[in-house]
């Protein structure tokens, strides 16, 4: 289908002289504002806070109907979250907590059709479907309070008392989706990190963590569906709140793919090592892990100093083949699209873990104050930093054609833990078109 540009503003940008790594926007698509599905014992003080649907954070490709009309499924993280700051005992400054304003949040799978604009020169709409919130196996709601007790994680907090809220072993903080073999849904989260098989229908199977990983707080609860320890030990020493942020399934459904967000802990200073992330190669059916390689951060001549300090990290990733994969990759001073190869899986010796290979093939940071301007109501100039633009989707729509959105955080005010007023940021999604077969 022919997918139309929004603003004839953008032509003039991507006029430029084409070359390889340029990337155009065809085409783009607010969320619509509607309410938040809250569960029904959410504090009255919370939900006289008016949430809106938002914080998605990733997607892949659903279908596209008769009438040309794009569905993908897209999948929110743990819910609103933002910071209160706890009076100290000592005198010394406030400290602050991040706080779950409404604790009993379930992540939710959210249906999403691409419909056109009413008008031309403006948006198209991404109108929410279809709401399926993430279930235990017997239909227990799951939350997005941690899942592991400190020091695994830090503790999240009632914005009304300042006090830590209850570990939940079903807890997630959901940033990957992709479908699964038969139908249903597998997901990756932050908190352990770990890998979830869901049902059609929202409802967890079989959730995959890291060999030694322990759920709850050692308490005796018991998780609400099968724990299989399986994940590599590097993966429990992912950084803090930087644990799976991305996952794609194969066209052919061979393999799952997912990555860490950031290289793991402890890192050794600013070298090769600390620029390096896992990602994994998954068995579709059971999760397992079937091979692992490192992929280094960045272009290939920067040097791990500058991407330390750029805080490179992986934002989203879809699968152009059954061992080709495309990476967004963000930080302060890059926003990039990458191909990764990865050629036959196998287990690597002992010891020994290969380097995918990679190459750029979209530079996203021309197109950041367009982004910037139609995420953040009209803000002029690119972000601060480009990793602000918070691109936490990615699906592939045609060879060379992706569609991308941000993570809004449910435009929770940073200073406070309720939404912004007035609002002011907001979930878009771009379709993005660039040269898939430039060298």
């Amino acid at each position: 289908m022919a997918l139309a540009v929004v603003s004839t503003s953008w032509i003039a940008i991507q006029a430029l002289a084409e070359e390889p790594g340029t990337a155009t926007i065809e085409s783009m698509y607010v969320l619509e504002d509607a309410p938040l599905p809250l569960p029904s014992d959410t504090p009255a003080a919370s939900r006289a806070l008016d949430f809106r649907v938002g914080g998605i954070s990733d997607l892949f490709h659903a279908e596209t109907a008769a009438d040309g009309t794009i569905h993908l499924w897209g999948i929110t993280d743990r819910g609103p979250n933002g910071f209160v700051e706890k009076p100290s005992s000592d005198g010394s400054p406030a400290k602050p907590l991040r706080t779950l304003p409404v604790p009993t949040f379930q992540p939710l799978l959210l249906k999403l059709a691409l419909e056109a604009p009413a008008a031309a020169g403006k948006p198209g709409t991404l109108r929410v479907v279809d709401v399926k919130p993430i279930a235990t196996a017997d239909g227990a709601p799951a939350s997005g309070r941690p899942a592991v007790a400190p020091p695994r994680s830090k503790p999240m907090v009632d914005p009304a008392t300042a006090q830590p809220l209850p570990i939940d072993p079903d807890g997630l903080d959901t940033e990957g989706l992709a479908p699964a073999n038969g139908g249903g849904f597998w997901i990756a989260e932050e908190y352990v990190p770990s890998l979830l098989r869901l049902t059609a229908d929202g409802r967890m199977v079989r959730r995959i963590v890291p060999i030694g990983a322990v759920l709850g707080d050692g308490d005796g609860r018991r998780a609400g569906c099968e724990i299989v320890e399986a994940l590599p030990e590097v993966c429990l020493r992912r950084a803090d709140n930087r644990g799976f942020e991305g996952l794609a399934q194969s066209p052919d459904g061979s393999r799952l793919f997912t990555m860490l967000q950031s290289p793991p802990e402890p890192l050794a200073g600013a070298t090769e090592d600390a620029v390096h992330v896992p990602l994994l190669v998954l068995d579709p059916v059971k999760g397992l892990p079937l091979a692992e390689y490192r992929y280094r951060l960045g272009e290939p001549g920067e040097k791990p100093a500058d991407l330390v300090a750029a805080d490179g990290k992986i934002s989203a990733l879809s699968a152009t083949g059954n061992d080709t994969l495309l990476v967004l990759e963000q930080s302060a001073t890059a926003s990039r699209l990458y191909e990764v190869k990865l050629g036959p899986v196998a287990r690597p010796a002992a010891g020994k873990v290969a380097t995918a290979s990679k190459r750029l093939v979209a530079d996203l940071a021309p197109l950041a104050p367009i982004f910037n301007a139609e995420l953040n109501r009209g803000a002029s100039g690119a972000p601060g930093k480009l990793s602000d633009l918070k691109f936490e989707g990615l699906a592939l729509l045609a060879p060379g054609v992706v569609a991308i959105v941000n993570d809004n955080d449910f435009d929770m005010d940073a200073a406070g833990a309720a939404p912004a007023d007035p609002s002011i940021r907001r979930t878009c999604l771009w379709v993005v078109r660039f040269d898939a077969d430039a060298k």
